[in-house]
C-alpha cells in the first residue's frame, strides 16, 4: 500500500492560516492586488467573518472570485459534547471528510462575573498520530496526514463561537506530534499571536512535544517565543522507551541537552509533564531522578493523572498501565515541592465526555 502524502489537502486553496506577507504574495499570484489580502486578513481574524459575500469591504466581483475559486472554512463542527465540568469537544470535520478533535477547558478559578479565569483550547496538529506512546488513545489511529495552517488556525474561530468570553490560552496538546507538522504550526502560531488579531499572546501559547529534538532546537535557533513542554513521562531510558517508542530515536539524555540548549539561547523555562503511572514512575527513586532533572534549568513540572483509555481496548503494556491512586499521587507532588520543584496540577477536566489527557481517540465519530 502506498504512503499516504500526508501533507496534499484536495480542493480550492484556503483562504485561512497564511500570515499577512504569504497572504498578499498569495493574492498577487492569482491576479488580486495585494491591499485586498490584508482586508480579507482583517475580516476574518479581526471581524471573525465566516463568509467572503459578508466581507463588505470588498467589490462583488471579488467576493464571488474568492467564493469560487478559494474556500473559506476550513473546519466543520460535526459534534460537540459538553462535560459536567464545562469542557467542551469539538469533533470538527476536514474538506477531505477526515475528522479531528479540539477541546476548550474552562479553569478551575472563577472571576467575579461567574466565568472562568482561563479558557485554554487543546489544538490538534495532525489527523491520527504515528508516535505510539502506550498511555495515549490518539495512537489507536493511523497517522493520515499533517493539517493544513488553515485547518490549524479554524479550530479557535470555531470554537470561540461556543465560548461567551475569548479563549484565552492555547495549547498544541490535541491529536497529533506538533514538532511533526512544523511549518503549518508556526504559521498558524504567526496568526494566533499577532497582536491585531486579538487572538492569543506567545506567552498564552504553548507547545508540546514528545521529544522531536530537531524541532526543540529549531524553535531555539528561530528564537520563537512560545511556550515549550515536554512529554516526559518517565525518569529512566528503559521505561521512556516502553511508554513512548519515540525514545528510542531521541534517547532521553539527547533530549535534555537539546532542552538545555534551547534554555541557553532563548532563556525560556520548560514544562515538564509527568503522567503518573502505579508502581511504575511514582516511586522515591523517581522523585529524585525528576528532581535533579528540573533543577537542570529552571523549569516546572506539570504532574497529570493517568486517564484510561479502555474505550479504544488497548493490549499488551497499554493495557497494564494503572494511575497512581490519589494518595500516591498527592504524596509523589508533596515530595517534588519538598525537593524545591516548582509544580503544576493538571486536572482531569472533561473526563465524563473522553476529553481528558491522552483521550482523544474519534471516540464520536461513528
Amino acid at each position: 500500500m502506498a504512503t499516504p502524502k500526508r501533507d496534499i489537502v484536495p480542493g480550492p486553496i484556503e483562504l485561512k492560516g497564511h500570515p499577512v506577507a504569504e497572504f498578499e504574495r498569495l493574492f498577487e499570484e492569482h491576479g488580486i492586488r495585494k491591499y485586498r489580502a490584508r482586508q480579507v486578513y482583517d475580516a476574518t481574524y479581526i471581524n471573525r467573518i465566516d463568509d467572503v459575500r459578508q466581507m463588505h469591504v470588498l467589490p462583488a466581483d471579488l467576493q464571488e472570485k474568492l467564493a469560487t475559486e478559494f474556500r473559506m472554512q476550513s473546519v466543520t463542527l460535526k459534534h460537540l459534547q459538553e462535560s459536567e465540568d464545562g469542557t467542551k469537544k469539538f469533533l470538527f470535520e476536514l474538506w477531505d471528510g477526515r475528522t479531528i478533535e479540539s477541546v476548550l477547558i474552562p479553569s478551575e478559578m472563577i472571576e467575579e462575573d461567574g466565568h472562568p479565569r482561563r479558557r485554554t483550547l487543546c489544538i490538534s496538529t495532525q489527523v491520527g498520530c504515528n508516535l505510539g506512546c502506550e498511555f495515549c488513545a490518539t495512537a489507536t489511529l493511523n497517522l493520515t496526514r499533517n493539517l493544513s495552517s488553515g485547518e490549524i488556525v479554524d479550530q479557535f474561530l470555531q470554537a470561540q463561537k461556543y465560548s461567551e468570553k475569548p479563549i484565552t490560552n492555547i495549547v498544541y496538546m490535541g491529536m497529533g506530534e506538533p514538532m511533526n507538522n512544523y511549518e503549518a504550526v508556526m504559521r498558524a502560531t504567526q496568526i494566533f499571536n499577532d497582536q491585531r488579531t486579538n487572538m492569543v499572546a506567545p506567552r498564552r501559547t504553548t507547545l508540546s512535544t514528545a521529544g522531536v529534538v530537531p524541532g526543540i532546537l529549531r524553535m531555539a535557533e528561530e528564537g520563537k517565543i512560545i511556550k515549550l513542554a515536554l512529554s516526559l513521562h518517565a525518569t529512566t531510558q528503559g521505561l521512556r522507551e516502553k511508554l513512548m517508542p519515540i525514545a528510542k530515536r531521541w534517547p532521553l539524555p539527547v533530549v535534555m541537552d537539546a532542552l538545555e540548549t534551547y534554555y541557553r539561547i532563548t532563556r525560556k523555562s520548560i514544562t515538564f509533564e509527568y503522567i503518573l503511572f502505579d508502581g511504575l514512575n511514582d516511586t522515591e527513586e523517581d522523585v529524585k531522578r525528576l528532581a535533579k532533572m528540573a533543577r537542570r534549568f529552571p523549569t516546572k513540572v506539570n504532574v497529570i493523572p493517568f486517564h484510561e483509555i479502555d474505550f479504544t481496548h488497548p493490549t499488551g503494556f497499554a493495557a497494564e498501565l494503572r494511575p497512581t491512586s490519589p494518595e500516591r499521587l498527592q504524596w509523589f507532588i508533596d515530595r517534588l515541592r519538598e525537593e524545591d520543584v516548582h509544580v503544576l496540577i493538571r486536572s482531569s477536566s472533561g473526563l465524563d465526555i473522553d476529553a481528558a489527557c491522552g483521550q482523544l481517540a474519534l471516540s464520536d465519530s461513528v
